[in-house]
């Protein structure tokens, strides 16, 4: 139950009032209006004198009905009085003396009009006095009343209903009525009568209850007249009023009033209307009640020392009958401003008066600014100490009541207009969202649990902006063993703001900024440190690869950024990186060095540039083989001088087994010509055809011994053929 405004001390007893009998005042309750009753009476007889009596030997038992009677706007009261004299006649000296009574006298309610009284149908004289917080009615029997005598009584009053905001704490209408019973006399009943139709409830002294139809409280044997009271409340909401406002945002409004009470009717519906869609220009949220929400009005006192009530989970909103424009606007806000957007009663206490009171100026009306107090006043407490206590009974509740209103309106005011209204909305809107404080790269992170006092510090700062914030809170908010935590808090944040720093625009990782949302700031400022080792590697690669021309590759920042537990992963990267960086570096020095005829030759058919260069290419784009690739070129150029002196002994054997081939080659070709000259025929007479046999062939063994040029041997005799 969310609550605005503080008033007296509400309706949870009745006003001081006295008891006034023909006996003595009974408890301390009646000492202040014990009146004693000397009734004045004279007889005549000497012998028998007549005196009369104190106040002390009238005995009044009563017993009292109440009946509402909404249609006349009146309590009526029936009061039977049973009157006794109890004070015994006194002898002394042969001489009784005789004591009697000619009237009585009781408190009733200050308000009561059409005072009447009468005995066995006559009717009697009544009067009545004012007293403080009560009026004395003084009732005249119709004869004097003796010793042992007893008469009976019937007064009748009428208990008005006071017009709304009237002081009067009496209210009889056809849709609500409220009222205190007393009791009267010495001893007595009382019985409350409430007509069909009224739901009817009672706080107070114990009664029973009994519903046929009209329904009644009863008591009786009552003794402690003085401390005896009954709080009646009776509704009947069929009878309210049903004003409904349909806006253009979505909201739907419907105004309960009273019947007899047209100006609250009007006056609430017309403010609501113009103001609730400046709460949602104001809030950046929308509308948050899908139905009906429903205003009620009601009697001042019965809110318990407030000027209106949010009835969270109800849609119901009840709204003093004393009309305050920031009270109305400043309930109707917590239709946000409640245990669904923010935990902690003084978080949405502050929103809602301070967005109350600048849609009055919205309206055009002025502004109101919360009374001035001050962490020392003597009714300070802490706000995160600040609870509902129910009801407002004494001015110690009261006083600290006052001050936790007019603090925690001062706190949020003054933090809303330091950071100014986009930024509130800003931080409303994360709220709602449940979007973690601390944003990192993409889209923002949500955070589970309620929103309570921390995360509204931190969306203040993180989100709002605020410089102001931390000191405040520590100012006004928390208590003597949470300073602790904003002194955890503030040392993390400063490590937060280093590594944001050294982060460039990295963003920082989500396990850093995760830690610090949940307040576990020894775990955050851990992985800070971790944080700030990956970003030395990041920083030494950078500063490696822009030696060597190229850009460093983006799955750093990547796992970096989102790394929700540990940067485990992001360290392996960085690592891997910086070997990669490295096997690039020495690449690039192995391509560029002098080489050898040796290495030259090994490299023959090979082009260690372009393999380098795809090798550059694939480490910006982040393939993890890249520095395998780079490597490879280093061991390419490595190995070369090795490949090269293999290929020279390769050509040198090839070059003799050509030359071999090429002087086989050419003795062939020289016997064949030789062999083609020996073939020709003698020259001599033609004589006809002549066949001649080829000479025979020196063997290869005899060539080789000859030289190459020396003519063959001429045939001998027995070789030649006969041409015959």
């Amino acid at each position: 139950m969310t609550a605005r405004g503080v008033g007296s001390t509400g309706a949870a007893a009745p006003a001081t009032r006295a008891r006034l009998s023909g006996r003595g005042p009974r408890g301390a309750r009646l000492a202040i209006v014990a009146i004693a009753l000397v009734l004045l009476g004279t007889f005549a007889p000497a012998r028998a004198p007549i005196a009369r009596a104190d106040s002390a030997g009238l005995d009044l038992t009563t017993a009292a009905t109440y009946t509402l009677v909404p249609a006349r706007h009146v309590v009526r009261v029936a009061l039977d009085i049973t009157a006794t004299n109890n004070k015994p006649n006194l002898t002394a000296g042969g001489v009784v003396t005789r004591y009697f009574y000619e009237g009585a006298r009781i408190a009733i309610q200050s308000g009561a009009r059409n005072v009447a009284a009468s005995s066995a149908g006559a009717r009697l004289i009544a009067t009545t006095t004012a007293a403080d917080g009560y009026t004395v009615l003084e009732i005249r029997f119709g004869s004097s009343l003796f010793f042992q005598q007893t008469t009976r009584i019937r007064a009748t009053f009428d208990l008005p209903g006071g017009a709304p905001r009237s002081t009067s704490d009496i209210r009889v209408g056809s849709a609500f009525a409220t009222f205190v019973a007393w009791a009267f006399g010495d001893t007595g009943s009382v019985r409350v009568v409430v007509p069909a139709g009224f739901d009817a409830a009672t706080s107070g002294s114990a009664v029973t209850r009994t519903d046929a139809g009209t329904t009644r409280f009863e008591a009786t044997g009552i003794t402690d007249i003085g401390g005896w009271y009954l709080v009646v409340n009776a509704d009947r909401r069929s009878a309210l009023s049903a004003d409904r406002i349909d806006l253009s945002d979505g909201e739907h409004i419907v105004v309960r009033a009273w019947p007899e009470d047209a100006t609250w009717r009007r006056r609430v519906a017309d403010l609501l209307t113009r103001s609730l869609p400046k709460l949602v220009e104001r809030t950046g949220l929308a509308w948050p009640v899908s139905g009906d929400l429903s205003i009620f009005e009601v009697h001042t006192p019965l809110l318990e020392g407030y000027g209106g009530v949010f009835l969270e989970g109800q849609d119901k909103i009840e709204i003093s009958e004393d009309l305050d424009d920031l009270t109305i606007i400043h309930e109707a806000s917590h239709a946000w401003f409640n245990s669904g957007l923010f935990v902690g009663r003084w978080i949405n206490e502050g929103l809602a008066d301070t967005f109350a009171a600048a849609t009055l100026g919205d309206l055009g009306e002025a502004a109101p600014k919360p009374p001035p107090v001050g962490p020392t006043d003597a009714a300070a407490v802490r706000l995160n100490a600040w609870v509902h206590p129910g009801r407002i009974t004494d001015a110690t509740t009261d006083a600290r009541e006052r001050y936790g209103y007019s603090a925690s309106w001062t706190v949020i005011r003054a933090i809303a207009r330091e950071i100014g209204g986009d930024a509130l909305r800003r931080v409303l809107t994360a709220a709602h969202d449940h979007v973690i404080a601390y944003g990192g790269a993409g889209v923002p992170e949500t955070v589970n649990g309620p929103n309570d006092w921390r995360r509204l510090l931190d969306l203040l700062d993180e989100v709002g902006g605020s410089a102001t914030a931390d000191a405040a809170f520590r100012r006004w908010v928390v208590t003597d063993d949470q300073v602790a935590l904003l002194d955890d808090r503030a040392a993390a944040r400063r490590d937060l703001a280093a590594l944001r720093l050294a982060s460039g625009d990295w963003a920082a990782p989500v396990d850093v900024r995760s830690a610090l949302s949940d307040w576990d700031f020894a775990t955050a400022r851990r992985r800070i440190a971790d944080a700030r080792s990956v970003l030395d590697l990041r920083d030494a690669i950078a500063a490696d690869a822009a030696a060597l021309g190229i850009a460093p590759p983006a799955d750093l920042r990547a796992a970096y950024e989102t790394a929700r537990t540990d940067l485990g992963s992001a360290t392996d990267i960085a690592n891997r990186e910086r070997s990669a960086v490295a096997a690039l570096a020495a690449a690039r020095d192995a391509v560029q060095a002098p080489r050898s005829p040796l290495v030259a030759l090994g490299l023959l058919g090979m082009s260690p540039d372009s393999v380098l260069a795809a090798a550059r290419t694939a480490f910006s784009a982040g393939d993890p083989d890249a520095g395998a690739r780079a490597a490879a070129v280093t061991a390419l150029i490595d190995g070369a001088s090795a490949v090269g002196r293999d290929r020279a002994i390769v050509a040198a054997v090839g070059l003799i087994a050509a030359v071999v081939l090429l002087v086989v080659a050419i003795r062939l070709v020289r016997r064949r010509r030789r062999r083609t000259r020996w073939a020709r025929p003698a020259a001599g007479p033609s004589a006809g055809p002549v066949a001649a046999s080829p000479p025979p062939y020196a063997t290869l063994a005899d060539q080789s011994r000859r030289p190459l040029d020396a003519d063959p041997p001429e045939p001998s005799s027995a070789d030649r053929g006969d041409p015959s």
